[in-house]
């Protein structure tokens, strides 16, 4: 017997209101949307809140999120990240026949062996693993029942190319993507992907009550500002966004960089930056709807939560054009410049900054996307195709 339609299991690495990271944010708001929809959801996770040791933040066992059931497991091993840098930097210099794939996965982790162990008695409904990379996602879709989903989140790395990865696309009943660019990369990397059933659209857009942009400029004493809001962790473009706000601020020294987030593994900043440490959700986008513009500098990305919700309050982007994913959302909306070194972040952000007009156009195009092609009844549309398409396919 197949599991109802409207009863879904949700595995992620971290989750919470306290848990930075694009994937864990799309994940929670796809629980709660759903749930607003009368789905039964549950999310399984781990009781990890920090990316880079999995130390952890909650207690295992089971609790409710705003109605969302989230059951917690204990992740088991801690992650050096001395050691797992040094490990990872061995594992893919190697030939891939050589390379100790299961131990590097059970370090990369969240080892949570509990978890995997519950997912194989679980069949009361379907289960959408998200992303591809860590341990609850490639040892879970091994053993979990069908129908299985996995919400890849890849981006052009070398994990992304491990046989692991493919034996978990393989596994999966189909597959769930962020964007088209995304998409391609997969079947790319694993062309068995080809042969899943897939949509793409994974998430929508929906300010909350409350937003006051102006507000938030007179709480944190702020006049113009640019706005990053992310991780600082490797691989996320800080670098060439201090650098390029450094230049831009020799040239219009008026203009702020906020940082949202947990910037404290950063060292010194460039003269003009403000850290506003870890904002609540209506904070967060009242600082976006406050920026003159909000910069993406990663080249790593899938899909760009914070560039849908910039243009959703009409604020124009600053975009690493390395990424096809971010070049792609700039071509299909208009609601950004590309830029690919913090010479040319610094160029963009001084045209915009002297164009007022431009950048309003810029972000009410941006707006005008996002109105129409992310909304949660189309996103809950996809998901109910996706498990019927997956459900027909059967266990193969």
């Amino acid at each position: 017997m197949s599991p109802e339609p409207h009863r879904l299991r949700l595995v992620v690495p971290r989750y919470g209101a306290e848990v930075g990271g694009g994937s864990e944010l799309l994940i929670r708001q796809l629980a709660h949307a759903l749930c607003d929809r009368s789905w039964d959801v549950e999310v399984w996770t781990t009781t990890a809140i920090d990316e880079a040791t999995w130390s952890p933040g909650f207690p295992a066992g089971d609790a409710d999120d705003g109605g969302v059931r989230v059951r917690r497991f204990p992740v088991r091993r801690r992650r050096p990240p001395r050691l797992f840098h040094q490990m990872s930097r061995v594992l893919f210099r190697l030939p891939p026949a050589l390379r100790p794939e299961a131990a590097w996965l059970a370090l990369q982790g969240p080892y949570a062996p509990g978890l995997v162990h519950a997912l194989a008695g679980a069949t009361d409904r379907a289960t959408v693993f998200m992303p591809y990379l860590y341990h609850p996602t490639v040892r879970g879709m091994a053993v979990a029942a069908h129908p299985r989903l996995l919400i890849p989140a890849a981006h052009d790395e070398p994990p992304l190319r491990l046989r692991a990865v493919g034996r978990t696309v393989a596994g999966a009943d189909a597959l769930w993507y962020s964007s088209e660019e995304e998409r391609a990369l997969l079947e790319s990397a694993h062309p068995v992907a080809a042969r899943r059933p897939h949509a793409v659209g994974t998430v929508a857009v929906d300010p909350p009550a409350g937003v006051d942009g102006e507000g938030f400029r007179r709480r944190h004493g702020l006049g113009r500002y640019l706005l990053y809001a992310g991780r600082f962790t490797p691989g996320k473009g800080v670098d060439v966004l201090l650098d390029g706000y450094a230049r831009l601020h020799r040239a219009v020294p008026d203009v702020s960089l906020a940082l949202a987030g947990d910037s404290s593994a950063l060292g010194d900043c460039p003269d003009g930056t403000v850290r506003l440490g870890w904002l609540e959700a209506t904070e967060l986008w009242s600082a976006v709807a406050a920026a003159e513009a909000v910069v993406v500098p990663s080249r790593l990305e899938s899909l760009s939560l914070i560039t849908l919700e910039a243009w959703a309050m009409g604020r124009p982007c600053l975009l690493h054009g390395g990424s096809p994913v971010l070049a792609g959302q700039a071509a299909r909306s208009g609601g950004a410049v590309l830029f690919h070194d913090a010479e040319e972040l610094a160029a963009a952000a001084e045209r915009l900054l002297s164009d007022p007009a431009s950048a309003s156009r810029m972000g009410e195009a941006g707006r005008g996307h996002v109105a129409l092609h992310y909304r949660w009844s189309a996103v809950a549309g996809r998901l109910e195709g996706l498990l019927a398409a997956a459900s027909a396919e059967g266990p193969r």
